[in-house]
């Protein structure tokens, strides 16, 4: 069965066997989402949960739901944009 996991703030599903005790699917196979660590760690998982929360896992969700991927990235840098903004705010003269 899959069933979804937790690992260092990221949500996973995973293959467990169908009798599998809770305690143990930590130890299942992962299907998805990939590994973004080559992103910046504060994005790599908030992209990660992103794509998670989606429900794009898998290969074959990424190719039928391309436009998705955009929304994912916007919504998981719109924090990003906050805090640039919030940068600038606090810099203005007269804001």
């Amino acid at each position: 069965m899959i069933v979804t996991i937790e690992r260092e703030g990221k949500k996973y599903k995973v293959i467990v066997p169908d009798d599998a005790d809770p305690k143990t699917w930590e130890y299942g196979v992962v299907v998805g989402p990939p590994d973004f660590s080559w992103l910046p760690p504060h994005i790599d998982a908030r992209l990660h949960n992103e794509l998670f929360n989606r429900n794009i896992i898998e290969y074959k969700d990424v190719i039928s739901r391309v436009g998705e991927i955009q929304a994912a990235l916007q919504s998981s840098l719109k924090i990003d944009q906050q805090l640039i903004i919030q940068a600038y705010r606090e810099e203005a003269p007269n804001a």
